[in-house]
């Protein structure tokens, strides 16, 4: 796959995913053996069966989310997105009680790719920033 299919399925990936709550997409999308680096768990690996069940939690929490691509750029067997998540809060977020907050969050991921699909993310999501526009402690 060319650098511009995989910049086209990071693409795909968030407006489905996100943007159209079809996140069944993101099994076509995610390789075999599928990782998530997240940053706001350095020790902790997300496989593809967590990463469903964490967005469907997000997405409970925000079901108006609409992300927005800034940014891509990629070379080889990755491709980085800049985005900004634009969503309210009306659900429950863990243990924090939905707020009727409207939050934007500003989000960076790097996705590596084996053979047209995304193997492995790294991201790094301003949870902090979340969190005070919510107006609460993070956890």
């Amino acid at each position: 796959m060319s650098v511009d299919d995989n910049i086209a399925l990071v693409r795909r990936l968030y407006d489905e995913v996100y943007n159209r709550a079809n996140v069944a997409f993101a099994a076509e999308a995610h390789a075999p053996g599928y990782r998530d680096h997240d940053t706001t768990n350095p020790d902790e690996v997300v496989d593809h069966a967590t990463f469903m069940e964490r967005n469907a939690g997000f997405a409970a929490a925000f079901p108006d989310r609409r992300v927005d691509i800034d940014d891509t750029f990629g070379g080889d067997d990755r491709v980085a997105a800049r985005a900004t998540l634009h969503a309210t809060h009306t659900g429950k977020l863990g243990d924090i009680p939905p707020t009727g907050k409207p939050v934007r969050v500003s989000s960076t991921i790097i996705y590596r790719f084996d053979r047209g699909k995304v193997a492995e993310e790294w991201e790094i999501f301003d949870v902090l920033g979340m969190y005070r526009q919510l107006g609460v402690p993070p956890p």
